[in-house]
């Protein structure tokens, strides 16, 4: 029995006489040839070391021109009631079905993230010493920029908000280019924080007090009525103590438990109004500060020498890889070195599975065409 099977010239051929394989080759195992690489690198080396050399270069010269940042920094503490196991409730999915307390600091981000607090921020002008030099300035000026919405994105790329849902504890910083700057407008974000909790307390209060006047007048006046029909009954029915007539003592209990349910509900009303009145005059800040926003002193970005060596080596990694796929396709087009080529071409398959398939296919699709 004789078989033949040929795939990109590479050959696998069996004899097969009276039950036995007397002949059988198969294709080696594809392996990249380290030391043909490294010979590869050391003769493109100078090639090699302008691009890198470049590409540093050039991000060594992006990295000095970009300003310093300085970061001010303040920590808020925690207002309300903290939900002791509030990761196990987001893990689990439920955080999101309870419903969270007004005042609880877990809101504070989202009411400092919010439209209202951000167009406050950035209506106000800020005065600040830079230099020894007093200062000026919006942060439409800072931004250079007009439009509403791109300003509240550039605010928001400036500030950063954490909450520690164990603690409750809040993290919030502002970063620009000037120290004194950063603070200012960190202070700004806390006093509209401040404001806004306040006057949404009081005004709920109020509201609550107004809504329940209105509430207990008008079941006063229900209470008096039924007070009024009650008595008119037993002025049209004087015996109505002692009558045993069935008519007369089903109206008498009607019109007595109708008076117990509208007093009730008039005491009710009437504690929830004091409660109310209370909550309406109550002046205690909210936002209880730990920490002041700071002055920074050194600056927090930009991380010059870690970019720099980052992009160093990311450059230095793409092109190697340039110089293997362009030596590998230099060789391809002159016919030189076809089994190698073959070995690389293997090798990238089995690393990149999913675009080879594509470049195949593209291929065929092509061939098809052609």
């Amino acid at each position: 029995m004789r078989g033949k099977f040929t795939d990109s010239g590479n050959s696998f051929e069996s004899h097969s006489q009276d039950g036995s394989d007397r002949n059988q080759t198969t294709p080696a195992v594809s392996e990249i040839d380290l030391f043909a690489l490294t010979g590869l690198f050391v003769k493109r080396k100078k090639w090699i070391a302008v691009t890198v050399g470049s590409v540093v270069l050039m991000v060594t010269v992006i990295m000095l021109l970009l300003p310093n940042k300085y970061k001010s920094t303040a920590t808020i503490l925690p207002s309300g009631t903290v939900d002791a196991i509030a990761e196990w409730k987001d893990l689990a999915g439920l955080g999101g079905f309870a419903l969270k307390d007004q005042n609880t600091s877990e809101l504070f981000p989202a009411i400092l993230y919010s439209h209202l607090i951000r167009d406050a921020v950035l209506s106000k002008e800020y005065s600040f010493t830079h230099e020894s030099k007093p200062v000026k300035l919006t942060l439409k000026e800072y931004f250079d920029q007009d439009n509403p919405d791109r300003l509240r994105k550039a605010l928001a790329n400036i500030t950063s908000v954490g909450l520690d849902k164990k603690t409750g504890v809040i993290d919030i910083a502002v970063e620009t280019k000037y120290p004194e700057f950063s603070r200012e407008i960190l202070n700004q974000y806390l006093t509209e924080l401040e404001t806004f909790i306040l006057h949404k307390r009081r005004s709920q209060g109020k509201d609550n007090a107004q809504y329940l006047t209105r509430q207990l007048k008008e079941m006063q006046q229900e209470l008096e009525q039924a007070e009024d029909s009650l008595e008119q009954f037993q002025q049209v029915n004087r015996d109505w103590a002692s009558s045993s007539d069935p008519e007369i003592l089903k109206m008498l209990s009607r019109l007595q438990r109708d008076i117990e349910l509208k007093s009730r509900t008039y005491f009710f009303l009437r504690q929830e109004y004091e409660i109310a009145k209370l909550d309406a005059q109550k002046d205690i800040p909210i936002v209880r500060i730990l920490d002041q926003p700071s002055m920074p002193t050194e600056k927090s970005g930009p991380h010059r020498k870690l970019t720099i060596a980052v992009c160093g080596m990311l450059s230095l990694f793409a092109t190697l890889f340039f110089v293997v796929v362009f030596e590998a396709l230099k060789r391809r087009s002159t016919g030189a070195d076809r089994e190698s080529y073959q070995i690389l071409t293997q090798d990238l398959q089995r690393t990149f599975p999913r675009v080879s398939r594509l470049v195949t296919r593209r291929a065929g699709e092509e061939t098809v065409n052609v």
